[in-house]
């Protein structure tokens, strides 16, 4: 065939270094004492007559029969003759080949390079890459064997629809890439720690592998390197044909035929592009004048060949973790172009496949989840069944063998459980291998807390979120139990933007949902000015920035999550998982349980949790429950310590004083880069020693403070001042360290509210001692209804076997308008924004959570004092 590229691209020799023909150019001169070609020593056997009559049929003996660089295997006459009378192409003689099926015969079991046998798993290059390779592609063409599709045979969804109507043929290839022979060599099999009896359970246990045995496409080599003028033959034990990639297989396999009915609304016919090289080259070879040549791919995101639109350049519903029609598939997502081919070479995927039978049992009992949910795998959306389809592919053979079962991870990073009873067969394909389960391997999101959100319309806002933000693999940890609020699409509608609690006016983000975007854009929102006593809102314009979204919604999350038991029904505080607190009533009472965070308790009202979805490890075997928010999402307060700290004058004035003070307050926060710009706004009068973490902020009284001046065991600004006026600016820096050191010591790390879960520890406060470079430390113990506090002074006198501590109380008190306030629990949020000026901030840039408690007394940080 004149038109292959064998009779004008002059092959390289030398591309491997090899023991037996390193020193030949076979190109350009026979080496002394290697015998006839190719072609004359299959003619001169005379047991080859099937392959020398393709050479013939093919116009190829003119390449086989002189100088050039070929491997080939071959099979002899006899194993024809088994070949010939059992078959999956229904051929009965050497007469009832296709011109098509004598190319895959002959094309598909060359190598356009001269390779000894145990070379074939080395890779080219410096330095050459021994023992790596186990997929090598071969003479045949992607143009040589091109399906035409009846419309019957083209997958039954709506890219498909028009073709499959219009009652035309349909000219497709199966991905447009060459197709790979597979070789299993003994210096591959040992590299990837792959035994034989792993070699054996991939063949179904029709081998009985031995060290140093040899195949290609299942199909041992029984003679090797018979060393011609042009290259080697290797003789194979029967015929060996190509393998088809494991979306055509899955595809023509019955018993795996609802399987593939789901895997394939995921694919499409691609036209040729404007160009029509496909279609041209086509037209050419076989003497035709079709209109256009289609490619069938997969939507997926391998990096390498991502499919992301439709046909019509619309968004896809959803994306693969790799394409299963992807002749040349590669396990790693960073190919090196340097190396060629090498990455085709060393690995290909694994398909875990269940069977009709497995699937219908899974949907009446494990997959409960679904079945109460839609009426028949036909009806589960697209971006819940994908959840299941990725959950089984795997992107790495060598690493998915049976002897390596046990380290194969789910979708979550933990152990899948793959166990080898539950593989009845194995399938190998030119791209992967297709293990045939008579059960199935469930994705964690059908059981996690974030299941609700899949499944419902009206959480996909949140559902999105959970995707954009890479949250997956957090909430489908099965070794955690969470609390997981769920606010539905209605209740994100009114989301206040905490970016604007540095504007003048309060702004409102209302999120919307629209399914026709392209998958990174269905969530955006419309921005309102808002008057938060009447309501009143104003719109003034649209957000769409993919960054600002996301970061808002990633925050939403955030407080939203708690790891933790609610339902236990033994607290009422409980943190989230951005560190800010949030209060629960009813807990086990689930139709009168309400949530709130420190928005909806300091400005706010509780949120009723509408349903409960029941996700625990006893029930489902999942990892927590998920509470429906229908009204509003929880919300932090805008609140900040230096605002909490105002609303009580009476007991907190003369803290604040010292704090007004003492340059721990900041309103913008220098990053210490020494480029002014890159200074972030705060959100209100904030903490400046706080960090993206959250506090515990403990409060004497005035009177407590006032009798630790008198006793001149605190200064205060006053006598700062006067220090300073007097010229003794000594005893005034002294006065002021003493001052702020008094504060930070009362600043602590971790939040601890009185009614979340007792826990008890040596906590850093935001004092570092001078002397051992260390933060200062507090002992604190949180109980029931108190947390016990001990200074460094507390601490010694233990060591003395003396008992003194400090007490946060439940302490309350009523103010001028006859309302309870509480002296405890008091809660603050404090907001960076992503530039200098509030005014224009759109993004956050960290939040710190704090929470204030009245303490008995102050606290020492020196036993001296």
């Amino acid at each position: 065939m004149k038109t292959r590229k064998d009779f004008w691209i002059a092959l390289l020799v030398g591309v491997f270094v090899l023991s037996s023909c390193q020193q030949y150019d076979l190109d350009e001169k026979t080496p002394e004492g290697w015998g006839n070609s190719i072609y004359s020593w299959l003619d001169e056997q005379g047991n080859y007559t099937n392959t020398v009559r393709m050479i013939n049929d093919l116009n190829y003996q003119e390449v086989l029969g002189k100088t050039g660089s070929k491997t080939l295997f071959v099979a002899d006459d006899a194993a024809y003759e088994r070949f010939y009378s059992s078959n999956l192409w229904g051929v009965k003689r050497y007469e009832d080949l296709s011109l098509a099926q004598k190319k895959m015969l002959l094309y598909g079991n060359m190598i356009d390079n001269s390779i000894q046998l145990n070379s074939l798993s080395t890779i080219q290059g410096k330095p050459l890459k021994e023992g790596q390779a186990m997929r090598r592609f071969s003479a045949l063409s992607a143009y040589d064997t091109i399906p035409v599709l009846k419309t019957l045979d083209m997958p039954d969804n709506k890219y498909w629809k028009r073709h499959r109507e219009s009652g035309k043929d349909m000219v497709c290839m199966e991905d447009g890439s060459d197709v790979p022979m597979l070789l299993f060599l003994e210096a591959q099999l040992s590299n990837n720690r792959i035994t034989n009896d792993d070699y054996n359970f991939l063949f179904n246990h029709t081998t009985n592998r031995q060290a140093g045995d040899a195949s290609v496409n299942g199909i041992n080599v029984v003679e090797d390197n018979i060393r011609c003028a042009n290259g080697f033959i290797h003789r194979t034990g029967e015929v060996v044909t190509p393998l088809t990639n494991m979306a055509e297989l899955i595809a023509h396999k019955p018993q795996v035929s609802l399987f593939n009915s789901l895997l394939e609304r995921f694919c499409a016919p691609y036209p040729d592009g404007k160009d029509l090289a496909k279609t041209e080259r086509y037209n050419y070879l076989y003497g035709t004048s079709v209109d256009t040549v289609y490619t069938k791919r997969f939507f997926n995101e391998k990096k390498g060949a991502v499919v992301d639109v439709t046909p019509d350049g619309g968004s896809v519903p959803a994306q693969l973790v790799f394409d299963p029609e992807w002749n040349s598939y590669y396990s790693t997502n960073n190919k090196d172009q340097s190396e060629g081919n090498a990455a085709e070479q060393r690995d290909m995927a694994v398909m875990m496949v269940p069977s009709n039978v497995a699937l219908e049992e899974y949907w009446n009992t494990t997959g409960k989840p679904l079945s109460e949910n839609y009426a028949s795998w036909n009806d589960v959306p697209d971006d819940v069944i994908i959840k299941l389809l990725n959950v089984n592919m795997l992107q790495s053979f060598t690493s998915s063998v049976p002897s390596k079962f046990d380290a194969i991870l789910n979708d979550a990073n933990d152990p899948m459980g793959v166990n080898a009873a539950d593989i009845d067969s194995v399938w190998m394909t030119c791209n992967g291998a297709v293990y045939l389960t008579n059960k199935v391997y469930s994705p964690t999101a059908y059981v996690s807390v974030s299941f609700p959100a899949l499944i419902n319309r009206n959480m996909k806002i949140i559902d999105w979120a959970i995707t954009q933000c890479k949250y997956n693999v957090y909430l489908n940890a099965l070794g955690s139990d969470y609390s997981f609020f769920i606010p539905t699409n209605d209740a994100l509608i009114e989301y206040i933007d905490p970016c604007s609690y540095g504007k003048q006016n309060l702004q409102l983000l209302s999120f919307r949902w629209d399914e026709t975007k392209k998958a990174d854009e269905r969530v955006y929102a419309v921005l309102y000015n808002y008057d938060e006593e009447t309501g009143a809102r104003d719109s003034i314009g649209l957000v769409n920035n993919y960054n600002r979204i996301t970061r808002c919604l990633q925050d939403i999350l955030d407080t939203h999550i708690v790891i933790g038991r609610i339902w236990d029904g033994k607290n009422t505080y409980f943190r989230t998982k951005n560190g800010t607190g949030i209060r629960v009533t009813n807990p086990t009472d689930e139709g009168n349980m309400m949530v709130e965070g420190s928005f909806q308790m300091n400005e706010g009202q509780p949120l009723r949790v509408t349903r409960v979805y029941d996700q625990r490890k006893e029930v489902s075997g999942g990892n927590g429950k998920s509470y429906v928010l229908e009204g509003q999402p929880i919300m932090g307060t805008r609140l900040t310590v230096y605002d909490q700290l105002a609303a009580h004058p009476k007991y907190f004035g003369k803290f604040l004083e010292l704090l007004e003070g003492s340059g721990l307050l900041e309103t913008i926060h220098n990053l210490g880069t020494g480029n002014d710009n890159d200074n972030k706004a705060c959100g209100g009068t904030n903490m400046s020693v706080f960090n993206t973490y959250h506090y515990t902020i403990y409060v004497p009284s005035n009177d407590a403070i006032e009798q630790l001046q008198k006793e001149g065991k605190l200064s205060s600004w006053e006598q700062v001042d006067e220090d300073h006026q007097a010229g003794d600016d000594d005893k005034a820096l002294s006065d002021s360290l003493n001052i702020v050191n008094f504060l930070k010591y009362h600043i602590q790390d971790n939040a601890l509210y009185i009614g979340a879960q007792n826990e008890s520890g040596d906590f850093e406060t935001s004092l570092i001692n001078k002397k051992t470079r260390r933060f200062y430390m507090v002992k604190s113990q949180l109980k029931d209804d108190e947390i016990e506090v001990l200074d460094a002074v507390d601490q010694k006198n233990m060591q003395e076997g003396v008992a003194t501590k400090h007490t946060v109380k439940k302490v309350s008190y009523i103010d001028d308008d006859g309302i309870q306030k509480d002296l405890y629990n008091i809660q603050a949020r404090e907001y960076l924004y992503n530039n200098k000026d509030a005014t224009t901030a759109t993004e956050l840039y960290t939040t710190s959570s704090a929470v204030i408690h009245l303490i008995d007394k102050p606290l020492s940080y020196s036993t001296d004092d």
